[in-house]
């Protein structure tokens, strides 16, 4: 997600320890990244919410050839949450371990890269693991 002024209140959250994603006021329709206009009904309308940051891996890869900065294997995947927004994460579990519909949870997360985040560069990030099918 681009770091932006707008999406300032998603980083000051994040290292909060909670996971906001927005929510049109007109069509209740729940979207990520944060955006000031609803794709589903182009409102303006909307307004951040908590997520519990809780869904299903929707899909997953492993990236072997990466940039400087990053480890030579990155596990990253699409997480659909449970309030409907699918949202692109890193994924802090060994690739061999993951399946298609496992349980994950978004959280916040120490940024580990050697990476220039510019002011963000002491907030956290946030990546998913696999959670427990019961909670």
């Amino acid at each position: 997600m681009r770091e932006t002024p707008y999406t300032e209140r998603f980083w000051e959250a994040l290292s909060d320890g909670r996971f906001l994603i927005h929510a049109c006021e007109d069509c209740e329709e729940r979207f990520f990244p944060p955006a000031p206009v609803c794709p589903s009904c182009h409102s303006r309308s909307v307004e951040w919410v908590e997520s519990n940051g809780t869904g299903e891996l929707y899909s997953f890869t492993r990236q072997h050839a990466t940039a400087d900065g990053f480890p030579d294997e990155i596990v990253a995947g699409v997480v659909e949450l449970d309030e409907g927004p699918r949202l692109l994460t890193a994924i802090d579990e060994a690739y061999a371990d993951l399946a298609l519909g496992d349980r994950v949870r978004v959280e916040p997360c120490e940024y580990t890269h050697d990476y220039d985040r510019g002011r963000h560069a002491e907030q956290p990030f946030f990546a998913a693991t696999t959670i427990d099918g019961d909670e």
